[in-house]
């Protein structure tokens, strides 16, 4: 690139030389024809076109940096830092949501949009307590709030529905006196049964998949139920803890073994020191009197690992959930969005579909069915690219529309659809009255599958895709050559134009 640079600039130089030493002479030759009348007039004409062309000069010069001085490209500020990006992306989800316009759908995606930002502002972190019924979640979180926060049973189905609690924590481990929220969530169990019980662990999976910190937590070794979600939520990015609760039901040696078999079986998705025992609700010991004893719950390794965490991860872990979550606040927007545009285009399709047959079919004349077809396409991409936030110009849509029927014609689509439709209206109408309507049902037809073509095209972001635009026509030819379709669409045009 440098020396196409350099060898251009050469030989702009040595044009100029040539030019200047032209220009000299032909200056000098100028001065002397006219000091023969008058050297002071020579003088002042001189001058003048020395000035003029100075001027010129100057003018070129400016232009010509004007249009070979690298561009500068808008300054682009890219987020530096993971709740940076997660503050964009949420701010992206939030201008699809607006533009849905089913009611139900948006204000419930908006309520989520929303719960997302207050958590940034609020910079909450989430802790959400997972796994099997009856392994002692409600028990861990009574002891981690240090407080009664749902009944304790031993039966499965305790916790029907997710109970949050929210606390503000002063974290003095690491000279933070800044108050801080934590909110720890309680699930549902897993594998309950019946249809209630499914959708209490579905209930529990969503929670479970908003987490800031997974305590996922199970009471023996490690069975593939509770392995196959643990693995599943580890790979979708969610920081994850294994709780091996009720460990004081075991001699020191078998919980040893067991801790030993869990960090064996989570090689690779857990750190070592992520599978922790513990004894959220320890059984209670009996005195020589016959009274018990309930001893205080032993979760101190627990506690220590997550403010380990909270402390050294907290911030990025809430960024990288937050920006999770928006992605599929957005995804979710996207295909409802789809389906809004899809809706709006096939309205525009119908309409245009009808005006074209209808025209054809009032003036059958090869020249009108020309012209009236590629007006009426070229008018119908400009509505569908509006639909999907296109702005086409008509100069554009006439060359769309264009290359769209040639591919049409060249595939012989005009001949294969009136010879289908004219069997089908001949079954419905006289012979007389289906050979009239035959043109126009066949351009409703044709206009229809140019249509659905463009939708694609726009869809795509205005791209034809791998097969070009003969692939998007054939498929869509394809798609609306099945009986059921061919006969609601007779149906629909006897109706209008018979």
């Amino acid at each position: 690139m440098r020396r196409s640079y350099s060898l251009l600039v050469a030989i702009a130089v040595l044009v100029s030389i040539v030019l200047l030493l032209t220009t000299v002479g032909s200056l000098a030759q100028l001065y002397a024809a006219v000091a023969v009348v008058s050297p002071l007039l020579a003088q002042l004409v001189l001058g003048g076109v020395v000035l003029a062309l100075i001027a010129a000069l100057a003018l070129l010069a400016r232009y010509s940096w004007l249009f070979l001085r690298p561009k500068r490209r808008g300054k682009i500020t890219l987020p530096k830092t993971a709740d940076a990006v997660a503050a964009v992306s949420l701010q992206a989800a939030r201008q699809q949501v607006e533009q849905i316009e089913d009611e139900i759908s948006r204000q419930a995606l908006a309520a989520r949009t929303h719960e997302l930002t207050q958590r940034m502002t609020q910079q909450t972190f989430q802790i959400v307590v997972f796994g099997l019924g009856s392994t002692g979640k409600t028990a861990l979180v009574n002891a981690l709030i240090g407080e009664i926060a749902g009944k304790v049973a031993a039966t499965i189905g305790t916790t029907g529905t997710g109970a949050s609690y929210r606390l503000t924590v002063t974290n003095e481990t690491v000279g933070d006196k800044e108050d801080r929220e934590l909110l720890i969530v309680d699930t549902p169990g897993l594998l309950e049964s019946g249809v209630l019980g499914e959708a209490r662990a579905n209930e529990a999976k969503v929670l479970a998949a908003q987490a800031d910190l997974l305590l996922f937590v199970i009471d023996n070794d490690l069975h593939r139920a509770e392995y196959e979600p643990l693995q599943t939520l580890i790979r979708i990015g969610k920081r994850s803890l294994l709780v091996f609760n009720k460990s004081d039901r075991y001699l020191p040696i078998e919980k040893e073994q067991i801790l030993h078999r869990l960090r064996e079986r989570t090689r690779g998705l857990l750190k070592h020191e992520d599978v922790v025992a513990i004894a959220a609700l320890p059984a209670p010991i009996s005195l020589d009197d016959g009274s018990q004893v309930q001893l205080e719950p032993d979760i101190v390794t627990l506690i220590s690992r997550i403010l380990d965490i909270w402390n050294t991860e907290s911030i990025d872990l809430m960024a990288n959930n937050l920006l999770l979550q928006s992605q599929e606040i957005s995804e979710e927007a996207k295909a409802l969005l789809n389906t809004q545009r899809q809706q709006q285009a096939e309205k525009i399709i119908e309409r245009y579909q009808w005006i074209g047959a209808g025209i054809l079919a009032a003036t059958p004349l090869p020249v009108i069915d020309m012209l009236a077809t590629a007006a009426v396409n070229a008018q119908m991409v400009v509505e569908i690219g509006r639909v999907y936030g296109v702005a086409v110009s008509i100069e554009e849509s006439k060359a769309l529309a264009l290359s769209l029927a040639k591919t049409m014609a060249g595939l012989s689509l005009t001949k294969g659809a009136m010879k289908m439709l004219a069997v089908g209206l001949q079954a419905n109408l006289a012979t007389a009255v289906a050979s009239k309507l035959l043109q126009g049902v066949s351009a409703a037809y044709l206009t229809r599958i140019a249509g659905k073509s463009f939708v694609t095209y726009f869809q795509a972001n205005q791209n034809w895709g791998d097969g070009g635009v003969q692939a998007v026509v054939e498929q869509q030819y394809q798609l609306n050559r099945k009986d059921e379709f061919v006969k609601q669409f007779l149906g629909s045009a006897i109706e209008r134009l018979a």
